[in-house]
């Protein structure tokens, strides 16, 4: 078996890859059609409080995106985040929320 390679470090980002979750799977459908690309939510990410702007959003393979969506997210402001953390997403009436894991880092 082979040996799994372990987190990186933290770093500093100003751009986020997650994968993405509706908290309340009833409002999944609200939340689709309104986390949109430009659409701005604001991101919880440990005591910081940021806008994000959805730059892209793609299903997870065949996996319903009403169950989970990868989406590409740029921050108002660089945050330190590091792959596995989790992040909660809400729009401007903190109606519809989402929580998100980042992924992780590419190459």
């Amino acid at each position: 078996m082979p040996t799994p390679r372990p987190w990186a470090d933290a770093r500093e980002v100003d751009r986020v890859e997650a994968l993405v979750t509706v908290d309340d799977a009833a409002r999944a459908d609200a939340f689709l059609a309104s986390c949109v690309v430009g659409s701005s939510w604001t991101a919880r990410i440990r005591t910081a409080e940021v806008t994000a702007t959805v730059l892209a959003r793609r299903p997870l393979g065949t996996i319903d995106e009403r169950t989970c969506t990868c989406l590409s997210l740029r921050l108002a402001l660089p945050v330190p985040v590091e792959p596995g953390l989790r992040f909660r997403l809400s729009d401007e009436d903190d109606d519809l929320t989402a929580t998100g894991l980042v992924r992780p880092w590419e190459g």
